[in-house]
């Protein structure tokens, strides 16, 4: 895990506290909400948001309700990909429309995603309520995207998974590192380094998610095994699998994606398949690109006081086993 300060630490204790309270209402809303957050996730784009509006210049509250504006946006977005992917796990746990139904998780998550905007409507900051307005909207564009390449399959070039992770997950971070850039009244010209950071490490994190979609058949890590390729999804691994696979290679993993039950045989014979040499150095390689932009663009803000902290997040983003 990345290491923070205490203060830090103490901040994102108080977005955990902001969102309790604003998601406390009636008795079904606090369950299914008691629910989604006791499997915490790591809250990387809320931190993010905390660490580039460092300034001793701005209300503290103001950068709790920013961060928990995030954290709301992220978690609205979850709730409603895992009715879209018919997932039946999250962060380890059943998620939401499996404990409950379809209905109820399209509704908490609209309810979610109206609290947010309530928060962005308190903060009165047009700039800010402009950024996040069109970044949710890129994120459910994102998901339409990605239903429609579903259908293409092995039509699917590098460039549309690279757009649809920077809709889905990038364009988030972006607007988390933006957002807390403009809440700390930075410079037009740092805002918009902190939003390329933040764009960069978005594609890298989402990357590294997809690689461990299929670490997870040789590790613990309380996530199921294949979950996207259950689910039909070509990911950053698999694309560069396919693009290296033999014919006979080619039609077997397509007989097999989308399979909800798939044989510990052909599992490992996936995973031995991803685990080509020429496969790993195209992923890796990747990576390491998108990793290389974002501490590229960091490099620029070695004055800041948030510095050690997101190179720690950047590392942690890259190695990361969870």
């Amino acid at each position: 895990m990345y290491i923070l300060k205490k203060t830090t630490l103490a901040e994102l204790k108080r977005v955990q506290s902001t969102i309790k309270k604003e998601l406390a209402s009636e008795k079904i809303i606090q369950e299914i909400y008691e629910y989604i957050f006791s499997a915490e996730g790591k809250k990387t784009r809320a931190l993010l948001c905390l660490l580039s509006s460092k300034s001793s210049e701005i209300k503290p509250n103001n950068r709790i309700n920013l961060a928990s504006i995030i954290e709301l946006l992220h978690t609205a977005t979850l709730v409603h990909d895992d009715v879209v992917d018919e997932s039946e796990l999250r962060r380890g746990t059943r998620s939401v429309n499996q404990v409950w139904t379809n209905s109820y998780s399209v509704l908490m998550g609209d309810f979610i995603y109206s609290k947010a905007f309530i928060l962005m409507v308190k903060l009165g900051i047009p700039s800010i309520l402009d950024e996040l307005a069109k970044a949710t909207n890129d994120i459910a564009r994102g998901e339409i995207i990605q239903l429609e390449l579903f259908e293409k399959r092995q039509q699917i070039e590098l460039k549309d998974l690279l757009k649809v992770s920077y809709l889905k997950t990038g364009r988030l971070f972006e607007a988390s590192a933006k957002t807390g850039a403009m809440l700390a009244c930075r410079s037009d010209d740092e805002i918009k380094t902190f939003g390329l950071l933040g764009k960069a490490l978005g594609i890298a994190f989402q990357i590294q998610d997809d690689i461990l979609d299929y670490e997870t058949l040789k590790l613990d890590i309380g996530k199921p095994a294949l979950k996207d390729f259950k689910e039909g999804k070509i990911t950053f691994p698999l694309y560069f699998a396919i693009q290296q696979a033999n014919t006979k290679d080619k039609n077997f993993i397509m007989s097999q994606l989308g399979q909800s039950k798939i044989s510990k045989n052909n599992q490992n014979k996936i995973y031995k398949l991803i685990q080509n040499k020429k496969t790993q150095y195209e992923i890796n390689t990747l990576l390491d690109r998108y990793t290389n932009e974002t501490l590229k663009h960091l490099d620029k803000l070695k004055h800041h006081a948030c510095y050690n902290e997101i190179l720690d997040l950047i590392t942690f983003s890259k190695i990361r086993k969870i």
